[in-house]
């Protein structure tokens, strides 16, 4: 395990990196900031050496919002990386943790307490929409194994009708060579970030695949044959039936 001390070393001044790119946000124009953030937290995969598989479309310019199934603290660098202006909504707690909540926090992350409603969070993710941001939220509000999806919480949504938005699904599953579910990846149940941490950093090389689903309009399409408006908890439970047929579909051999 040669590459754990490298590793090690890289990430540390990588950090150190990210904390001097917080204190120069409030000097530089907001895309050259948004842009130097994609670009910090893509490189967050590459020192840890996991290969991103990427299916389907990614959205343009317009702003979408993203509801993804959790696996990990993984999936926030892995798809704030992807593409500049991304906000990401999470769990309060992370705000607490050392240097990575304070980076989360300047690069646009909101924070939710679970089982708690949020209406500054809500407003400001509903603006950030209407500025063409893409917007990432978890909505089964845990992480899971990535082997299956929990219900989606349908409250989460509402920015997307408010703004309004295209939803557009987003799987993600973090897999082994052979193609299984890597478990080493998983940030669960009493889990420790620390552990997590030094999992993935013992792994060589890590892979993870992202497919991007077909877009859920929240308004009546104009084509010649008109798609009528789905509500809230219908777009919820169509998101989550997408997310689940994709990761089945991996399952298949």
């Amino acid at each position: 395990m040669w590459w754990i001390p490298l590793r090690v070393l890289r990430l540390q001044w990588h950090v150190a990196r990210g904390v001097w790119l917080t204190h120069r946000a409030r000097h530089s124009p907001p895309a050259v900031h948004a842009e130097r953030v994609q670009t910090w937290l893509a490189q967050v995969l590459i020192i840890l050496n996991i290969q991103t598989e990427i299916e389907g479309d990614r959205p343009a310019e317009c702003g979408h919002l993203w509801l993804a199934n959790h696996v990990s603290w993984l999936d926030i660098p892995l798809l704030g990386g992807l593409l500049p202006h991304t906000v990401f909504l999470s769990k309060a707690e992370i705000r607490r943790w050392p240097i990575i909540g304070r980076l989360a926090t300047q690069a646009g992350t909101l924070f939710m307490t679970r089982g708690a409603g949020s209406r500054g969070a809500h407003i400001a993710l509903t603006e950030g929409l209407k500025r063409n941001q893409q917007v990432v939220i978890f909505p089964e509000g845990t992480t899971t194994l990535g082997l299956e999806v929990n219900r989606f919480h349908a409250r989460l949504i509402q920015p997307a009708l408010d703004a309004p938005a295209p939803v557009q699904p987003v799987a993600l599953r973090y897999v082994t060579a052979e193609g299984r579910v890597d478990r080493r990846a998983a940030y669960i149940d009493d889990d420790r970030l620390t552990t997590s941490l030094w999992r993935i950093l013992r792994a060589k090389k890590m892979r993870v695949r992202v497919r991007f689903l077909d877009c859920i309009p929240v308004q009546p399409t104009c084509a010649l044959a008109p798609t009528p408006a789905l509500n809230r908890d219908a777009i919820t439970r169509l998101a989550e039936h997408r997310i689940r047929q994709a990761l089945h579909q991996w399952d298949a051999p």
